[in-house]
């Protein structure tokens, strides 16, 4: 008892400092879709939160916490606090594992959330929370809400929650969807499934502005979307910038219409800016910020610009592909390069579907009203006429461990010989799990000079040339990249590749740059049987 009043009086000491300029509304209606990263909000068909961008805000440049996995990214966003400060470090958390203690607690012992806030401070007003994810119970007091719901899919979930608005008119109503998460995970993040879950969000979120706008209730309320984080391939949880980067849209009571917020924001905004619109303070300890940015007249004449996207934008493949480009907005252009330089208006316009029969470092953006996007990139490698296979393997199943085995005492292999390139896409292991592959085959260094090395895996992987371990990337985790340099000779180099799979998704990636290569998957043409 005496922790949760020394947090009361925390709240109480905070709120006498919230500045007289923060704009405030009767009703807040926070939306997180998990995995919905910004790329996936510039890429998908979402005319109605494009709508929501036209006539309100939008950051494409805001950042979720590492690692980018879902429990401690929801607790930052609701708590307007850091990993570090409320304890909640991956989805192993449990109230009874406690790594961390969290540095305030509330009457559960949790750190507190923007339930907790807005209770303590203002009593009278109403939260209601719908949640699809039942975990997110675990990391915070839900009994403080006035209403809390759960157990429903996507649908049924944020139905009920925009029918318990218009009924009940709570001041926050909380709504978490566990899609596109779920889609991504099976289909992949770049999957046309992917993109059509993000497009049926986007059609109920239309349907409740529709319903706001017609109502009158967009004049006193804010809706806020946003993510916890996105994802790369089939997985999350590394550090690439489709993973990292998440989109919080602004829209109604008081919202700039058109404005793009440049400053780079964190997840943890997301608290401090419905706190701050609701009278509510964080506590001392939180470090989210309320974006003013959101509220405040435009300086300059920045307008959303989606990435393109770009299908396929990356792969292995061994006939020629058909690649086409789409822009989601309107009186827009792309333009492209294949030879991994950076495209602009003097660069290829995209006119329609583009073969490409060889291998192809893939790079498009969007302009619109002379303005760009950032730049979608990809590599696609398609295997010429005369190449051959060169790189040999070896791959074991039944590998139940979190770790790079000793490959040397494996014994005999399940399946082995040559693929064109250190990566799985040949081995039709998307359904498996527990295996262990070895890759080997000579690399030809045309110039001598220091070459850059990195390999992207889900899960261990470790990089050896000629003998030695240049990279170490083992371990069980989603898709990570590790670098390291090292200097070539002119000649063969020996290249070993040892990689495992844990559970719930694979890839593997050989990289490599240099001085006068741009990064790029070790080409085959450059690899020779050894």
């Amino acid at each position: 008892m005496k922790k949760y009043l020394a947090f009361i009086g925390c709240i109480v000491l905070a709120a006498s400092c919230t500045p007289d300029d923060t704009p405030h509304a009767r009703h807040v209606i926070m939306i997180g879709c998990d995995a919905m990263g910004a790329f996936a909000l510039q890429r998908a068909e979402t005319p109605n939160l494009n709508h929501m961008i036209e006539n309100g805000a939008v950051s494409i440049n805001t950042h979720s916490v590492r690692p980018t996995s879902s429990s401690q990214n929801w607790m930052s966003m609701v708590s307007g606090a850091l990993p570090l400060q409320h304890g909640v470090l991956d989805n192993d958390w449990e109230p009874d594992n406690i790594v961390i203690e969290p540095c305030l607690k509330n009457a559960r012992g949790f750190f507190p959330t923007l339930f907790d806030n807005i209770k303590a401070q203002r009593p009278e007003a109403t939260v209601h929370m719908f949640y699809e994810w039942e975990e997110l119970a675990r990391m915070f007091d839900v009994s403080v809400v006035d209403k809390a719901v759960t157990g429903l899919d996507t649908e049924c979930t944020f139905n009920a929650a925009m029918e318990d608005f218009f009924e009940n008119k709570p001041a926050l109503s909380f709504i978490s969807l566990n899609e596109p998460d779920h889609v991504g995970h099976v289909f992949g993040h770049e999957s046309a499934e992917y993109m059509a879950q993000v497009a049926q969000l986007d059609a109920m979120i239309g349907e409740l502005v529709r319903r706001l706008d017609e109502s009158g209730m967009s004049e006193n309320t804010v809706v806020i979307v946003t993510a916890d984080h996105g994802g790369l391939g089939k997985s999350h949880g590394g550090d690439s910038l489709f993973e990292r980067l998440v989109p919080i849209v602004f829209y109604g009571k008081g919202v700039t219409r058109g404005k793009v917020i440049e400053p780079a924001l964190l997840i943890c905004d997301v608290a401090a800016t419905v706190c701050g619109l609701l009278d509510v303070a964080l506590p001392r300890e939180c470090v989210g910020r309320f974006v003013h940015e959101a509220f405040t007249p435009r300086v300059n004449d920045r307008i959303y610009v989606p990435v393109p996207f770009v299908s396929p934008s990356e792969g292995f493949f061994t006939e020629p592909v058909t690649v086409t480009m789409t822009a989601d907005a309107p009186d827009c252009e792309i333009y492209y390069t294949l030879d991994g330089l950076e495209p602009d208006t003097l660069s290829l316009r995209y006119e329609g579907p583009v073969l490409i029969s060889g291998p192809a470092q893939l790079r498009a953006v969007t302009y619109r009203k002379g303005q760009r996007s950032l730049t979608a990139a990809g590599s696609l490698r398609v295997v010429g006429e005369n190449e051959s296979p060169n790189v040999s393997y070896r791959m074991w199943e039944g590998i139940r461990t979190k770790t790079l085995p000793v490959f040397s005492t494996l014994g005999r292999p399940k399946a082995s010989g040559k693929v064109y390139e250190f990566s799985l896409d040949q081995l039709n292991v998307e359904e498996k799990d527990h295996f262990a592959v070895e890759f080997t085959a000579d690399l030809h260094v045309d110039k001598a000079e220091n070459y850059r090395f990195g390999v992207l895996s889900d899960d261990g992987s470790r990089v050896y040339i000629d003998g030695r371990l240049l990279i170490d990337n083992d371990g069980s985790h989603s898709s990570d990249m590790k670098y390291a340099n090292i200097d070539l000779s002119e000649g063969l180099h020996r290249i070993k590749v040892e990689y495992f799979d844990d559970y719930m998704g694979q890839r593997l990636e050989l990289r490599y740059s240099s001085g006068h290569i741009g990064e790029q998957v070790v080409p085959f043409a450059r690899l020779c049987r050894n």
